[in-house]
């Protein structure tokens, strides 16, 4: 108890600050809250205090008379993986801008987490929340409409249901850029395109059935032991899971000239795996990768992949929020097209394939 009344005596309060700075303490509230209404010399005075006090006022106490924590909660699904961490920064900053901080975890693209986190950061009253790579299931049930009537929402995905929905939303269209992908490898004429996704993954089924779709529009058959599953696509275990599956396909002769990897981690295991088996890049084997994040540019090949546009992701996300917590806009929809990176790692088909 002794311990915690000399805590309390020796916390700066706002009346420590008004004392010394000789003002009232609704003049320091208006220095820290509104100080363009506090005249210049008052306003450098009581900063002054501020400062050489190291007060730091109770965000709690603040939001609880505000009404807001000016805190934004934002969902991903791995820490580890640049593409989420390139969006993130660029909303970080938005969101700093504007006066907010930002609270950020990661799901393990699981749907139970997703809704889990958004309600812990409910619980700790985040102002808006942004979700990256939302769930089809929890926008099914009609979770986020739900949780949409509680505080401003944003979600970020690439599926066509929710696009439909009213809700804040920021669409990619990953089946576009995968469309793309094909129509650009089979122009170098590769016959027969492997993609390698991850186990599991919204964003991963999205590529595979514009792959299916493409492949039946020109009546050429979809052979399933050319697509290639890794347990875990979203963190950096891709890139070693990646290479071992790129590696058993080519020693069991059934990898065809050309690779589309769902993301760059996975085109990086992917280029591994040929450098190890003795293929050349791209003379004996195109790799494509997507998302075009500092990995495509890193290491002796430079993959061409899909730009998913990161950080006009991240703005039109902080955008819309931002605009619903400002008492302006309401919920709306902005869509992002990927573009293809042309870089090293893909070319003209070989001629003739031989088994290592």
């Amino acid at each position: 108890m002794h311990i915690v009344s000399a805590y309390i005596r020796g916390t700066m309060r706002i009346e420590d600050i008004a004392r010394e700075a000789g003002v009232s303490t609704a003049t320091v509230s208006r220095v820290l809250n509104n100080p363009e209404l506090v005249k210049r010399e008052t306003r450098d005075r009581v900063l002054a205090v501020v400062r050489r006090r190291e007060y730091t006022p109770n965000s709690l106490a603040r939001g609880l008379m505000t009404k807001q924590s000016k805190t934004v909660g934002v969902l991903i699904i791995s820490i580890s993986n640049s593409y989420y961490m390139e969006i993130t920064e660029t909303i970080q900053r938005r969101l700093r801008e504007a006066g907010f901080m930002m609270l950020l975890a990661a799901t393990d693209d699981r749907a139970e987490l997703e809704r889990a986190y958004i309600r812990e950061f409910g619980s700790r009253r985040a102002d808006g929340i942004v979700v990256i790579d939302a769930s089809e299931e929890n926008f099914a049930d009609g979770f986020f409409e739900r949780e949409a009537a509680k505080r401003p929402l944003v979600l970020v995905h690439s599926s066509p249901r929710i696009a439909s929905s009213p809700l804040g939303q920021v669409f990619v269209d990953q089946r576009l850029g995968m469309r793309g992908v094909m129509d650009y490898l089979a122009g170098l004429g590769h016959a027969e395109i492997a993609l390698l996704r991850g186990e599991r993954g919204f964003s991963y089924d999205v590529k595979e059935a514009a792959r299916a779709e493409w492949l039946a529009e020109r009546g050429l058959p979809e052979r399933r032991d050319l697509v290639l599953r890794i347990e875990d696509g979203n963190s950096e275990d891709a890139i070693p899971l990646a290479e071992e599956a790129v590696g058993a396909a080519i020693r069991e002769g059934r990898l065809p000239t050309a690779v589309f990897a769902c993301n760059d981690l996975m085109a990086r295991g992917a280029v591994n795996a040929a450098t190890r088996a003795g293929l050349r890049i791209p003379e004996d084997l195109s790799v494509v990768g997507h998302d075009n994040t500092i990995l495509a540019v890193s290491g002796r090949v430079q993959l061409t992949s899909v730009d998913l546009k990161m950080r006009s992701v991240g703005q039109a996300a902080a955008g819309l929020l931002l605009a619903q917590l400002s008492g302006g806009e309401g919920p709306a929809a902005l869509g992002v097209e990927p573009e293809l990176v042309v870089r090293d790692s893909a070319g003209p088909a070989p001629a003739r394939r031989k088994a290592p």
